[in-house]
């Protein structure tokens, strides 16, 4: 009798582990989007605002390590689209004008996306299930 109500016990928790892993993704990504977000409203006024996708990788390398590379893709895609639309001009549009600005952006995609598959933790059990 305690040993099933132990184990029922612990497939609650492991299911309730599962549903957190499942809303990493998510999480990580809304966090990156939001970073970006609050990251533009500081250095929006600033002649150093292009270099901002470049010191932005640090964070995406985080959210990567953190919640795993589905988060870190997502969040390096929205980081770059808050980037695109409301850092550079023309604001509100995701073309932007400056060259040096877009190959950032660019070298910001690339950089995000290897880090999110490089340095990811490694899926274990509960997340494949």
């Amino acid at each position: 009798m305690r040993q099933a109500a132990k184990r029922a016990k612990q497939e609650g928790t492991e299911h309730r582990l599962r549903l957190v892993r499942k809303a990493d993704p998510i999480i990580g990504a809304l966090l990156c989007g939001a970073g970006a977000g609050m990251v533009t409203l500081v250095a929006a006024n600033y002649t150093w605002r292009v270099f901002v996708p470049l010191a932005f990788t640090l964070v995406l390398l985080l959210i990567s390590l953190i919640f795993g590379a589905r988060a870190g893709i997502i969040g390096t895609l929205l980081a770059a689209a808050v980037f695109a639309a409301f850092l550079f001009p023309p604001l509100g549009n995701i073309s932007v004008i400056d060259d040096g600005a877009r190959s950032n952006i660019a070298w910001m995609l690339l950089i995000g996306f290897a880090f999110s598959f490089l340095f990811a933790p490694p899926t274990s059990g509960l997340r494949r299930q």
